[in-house]
C-alpha cells in the first residue's frame, strides 16, 4: 500500500497550511468565505466549488450505519472534538456527507464510457466476489492538505489487491491508496493546534477503526468533489465466494 509515502509529516513548529488543490476543491464548500478560497479556474467549468457539467467515478460505499456503530470511531470523535483544534473542524460538513461516505477508485470516467467500464467491473467481481476490507485510523496527506480521511486496507484475495485488480479491469493504473475523506478543517491550524493534530494522528493511525464487507461499488456523478450533489449511476454488485 502507498499509504507510509504519501502520509503528512510535520517538522517541529510548522503548521497546516491549506495547499491549493484543497483550496480549489474543497475549502469554497466548507468555508466559502475564507480569503484562501480559489473560486474559480480558467478554461473550466468550475466555479465556488462546483461544475456545470457532472463527473462520474468509481467509487467503494462506505455504509454510514456501518461506519457510525463503530465503537472505535466513535470514540476517535470523541477525541477529535475534545481536541484544541476542535473549532476548526466543519462538524455539519461530516453530517451532510455521511450518507456518501466512498473511496474513489476511479475518477474521470467519460460518460461514453460509463457501460463498458459498469460491464468490466462486473465481470472482475464475479472472479472475486465480495470485498472484506478494514479502515485505519486518521490519514492526513501530502495532497488535499485540510481534509482528513480514514484509509481503506481491503482484504488481500489470492495474494492480490482486489481493488488493483479492479482499476486493472477499467484502464486505470493501480493506485494502492484508497482514502474516505471524512473531517474538513474550516481554518487553518497553527503550530500548537498541528501539533496536536499530529499527536492524536500518531496515537490512532495504525489502529482498526471499522470492519466491513464490499457488497457492491458504484459508479456515480456528482458536481462537486466532496460528492455532496452525489447520485448514484449504477450498482454493480458482487456474489459471494467461498474463499
Amino acid at each position: 500500500m502507498a499509504y507510509r509515502s504519501a502520509r503528512k509529516t510535520f517538522q517541529p513548529g510548522e503548521a497546516v497550511v491549506f495547499d491549493d488543490g484543497y483550496r480549489l476543491a474543497h475549502l469554497p464548500l466548507v468555508n466559502a468565505g475564507h480569503p484562501a478560497v480559489i473560486r474559480q479556474v480558467d478554461g473550466r467549468d468550475y466555479r465556488n466549488g462546483t461544475y456545470e457539467k457532472a463527473r462520474f467515478a468509481l467509487v467503494v460505499p462506505i455504509a454510514a450505519e456501518v461506519f457510525l456503530e463503530s465503537s472505535l470511531v466513535q470514540a476517535l470523535e470523541l477525541a477529535m472534538k475534545s481536541s484544541g483544534f476542535a473549532p476548526k473542524i466543519a462538524w455539519e460538513l461530516c453530517e451532510r456527507r455521511r450518507s456518501n461516505l466512498h473511496a474513489t477508485l476511479a475518477s474521470g470516467i467519460a460518460e461514453a464510457d460509463l457501460d463498458r467500464c459498469a460491464a468490466a467491473v462486473q465481470d472482475r467481481l464475479d472472479q472475486i466476489g465480495s470485498i472484506s476490507v478494514c479502515l485505519k485510523g486518521p490519514f492526513l496527506g501530502t495532497r488535499n492538505t485540510g481534509r482528513i480521511y480514514f484509509p481503506v486496507y481491503p482484504q488481500m484475495i489470492r495474494g492480490e489487491d482486489p481493488f488493483a485488480l479492479v482499476q486493472k479491469s477499467v484502464g486505470v493504473s493501480a493506485t494502492k491508496l484508497y482514502l474516505v475523506g471524512y473531517y474538513h478543517m474550516c481554518n487553518e491550524l497553527d503550530a500548537l493546534e498541528t501539533r496536536e493534530l499530529a499527536e492524536l494522528i500518531d496515537q490512532w493511525r495504525d489502529r482498526i477503526v471499522v470492519r466491513t464487507t464490499v457488497p457492491f461499488l458504484e459508479l456515480h456523478a456528482t458536481n462537486d468533489d466532496l460528492a455532496l450533489s452525489a447520485r448514484t449511476h449504477a450498482k454493480i454488485s458482487a456474489k459471494e465466494h467461498q474463499r
